[in-house]
């Protein structure tokens, strides 16, 4: 998981890793409070979307540098870029609903600052990017001591007092990676100003999923993307989602029993609408949730259960589908097909809750009659 720039900086800040003065406004009377709070008398203006998004270019289009160097100017632009809209790489459109006010900075020297977690070896790396050199080592196990951030520095011949000003910078990016257990952080660039102090002008941090129940507080600021409401809402709920273009969606419990199921439809002339897979060890909660969002979507006309038992329980499969089909109007056809642990024990319960759906044994006749019934309602 990431978070936006004012969210790091904000994180930053408090972890006292030293950023510019700034902050996020959502109105034009915001933007101009914050740029009169701050003690100086140039500002650049970011305008701040979801993560993972990055802008192509402003429409209407915006000429120039998002720079201002005096309040009347901060208003004018800001109010110009509320106005606008935002085409991004992924090809969304946004409006612009908040811009980050920070101050402008001179910048004499810049380098890169990154630690990160070595996935392979497990490691932990700390590596530094200047112009002229790069260099990257091990963290060692514990505390790194004065002298190793130090060595780590003379490889770059920075000035003694250049040099005394990152140490303290090292030594809190590092308590911040240890704290919140971080997959990786970089600040790129990690900034020398005219001031003579060294600050974060951008930093990524890439937090653990699987370690975010730990920080409640980092976890309720994920924000979701344009367009990946699905993905996001299959991903609180322990199941993934894969859109297509088709109209029966497809609910499977394994990666390679989805992909053959897709091929299978296809093959056939089925169009998959979508696949949501639920994994070797689902709950009647994710199977309850898989479904509605199946059923949630407009282009779906009929849905295809298709669960071979391992791990998997067939009767759990089948609680989760009641569940769900009690609570919404399938109004659609709906064939299950199951085998392998509990499938007698999960088609039972399917049958006696006398659901307006077709359980079967045999793929592909099942792929046949999703399709065939699919067709008949067209």
């Amino acid at each position: 998981m990431e978070l936006c720039e004012y969210q790091n900086k904000r994180l930053l800040r408090e972890n006292k890793i030293p950023v510019l003065k700034g902050n996020v406004a959502y109105t034009v009377e915001e933007a101009v409070e914050i740029a009169k709070g701050m003690s100086c008398k140039s500002w650049r203006l970011h305008v701040q979307l979801p993560l993972g998004e990055k802008i192509e270019k402003y429409l209407p289009e915006i000429q120039g540098s998002l720079d201002a160097y005096s309040i009347e100017e901060v208003e004018s632009l800001v109010k110009r870029l509320f106005e606008s809209k935002v085409l991004t790489s992924r090809g969304m459109y946004y409006p612009v609903q908040r811009i980050y006010v920070e101050e402008l900075c001179k910048i004499e020297e810049k380098i890169s600052l990154s630690m990160r977690v070595d996935t392979q070896t497990q490691k932990m790396l700390v590596c530094i990017k200047s112009k002229k050199k790069t260099s990257e080592c091990e963290l060692p196990v514990g505390k790194p001591s004065v002298l190793f951030w130090c060595r780590i520095l003379k490889m770059f011949h920075f000035k003694n007092v250049q040099e005394a000003l990152m140490l303290p910078i090292l030594k809190q990016m590092y308590a911040f990676f240890v704290k919140y257990n971080v997959l990786a952080i970089e600040f790129n660039p990690l900034v020398l100003t005219s001031k003579g102090k060294w600050v974060v002008l951008d930093s990524r941090i890439i937090f653990d999923d699987e370690a975010l129940f730990r920080f409640p507080e980092i976890a309720k600021m994920r924000e979701i993307p344009l367009g990946l409401e699905r993905q996001e809402k299959a991903r609180v709920y322990n199941f993934r989602y894969v859109p297509f273009e088709g109209n029966i969606a497809c609910l499977v419990n394994g990666s390679g029993l989805g992909a053959a199921t897709i091929d299978l439809l296809v093959k056939k002339g089925g169009n998959p609408a979508c696949l949501l897979d639920v994994g070797t060890e689902p709950t009647k909660e994710s199977v309850f949730q898989a479904l509605k969002l199946a059923l949630s979507e407009p282009n779906v006309e009929g849905v295809f259960v298709n669960i071979f038992g391992g791990i998997t329980r067939c009767d759990v499969i089948a609680d989760g589908l009641i569940a769900a089909s009690q609570e919404i109007s399938v109004g659609m056809p709906l064939v299950v097909r199951m085998d392998g642990t509990n499938a007698q024990v999960g088609s039972r319960l399917l049958f006696d809750s006398h659901l307006p759906l077709v359980v079967m044994k045999d793929l592909d006749e099942a792929a046949d009659m999703v399709i065939r019934q699919v067709e008949e309602l067209l």
